[in-house]
């Protein structure tokens, strides 16, 4: 039974992590003029990171949108 909770603990954690980049990748918006919200061209530094932090973990449950 470990296994079974491991895997869905897995999941959980996955949607949790899918969940905070979706919201931090709406703070690293693009707002116009090649701008980021935080103001940094963008994509911004932490934009970029967001993503493919969002798709390390939507590789591993599917995309959830």
């Amino acid at each position: 039974m470990a296994a079974i909770h491991g895997l869905a603990a897995l999941i959980d954690h996955a949607q949790n992590q899918v969940a905070a980049a979706d919201e931090l990748l709406n703070r690293h918006d693009q707002v116009g003029l090649d701008l980021c919200r935080c103001g940094r061209p963008h994509p911004c530094p932490e934009r970029l990171g967001w993503l493919q932090r969002r798709a390390h973990f939507v590789h591993l449950i599917g995309d959830l949108r």
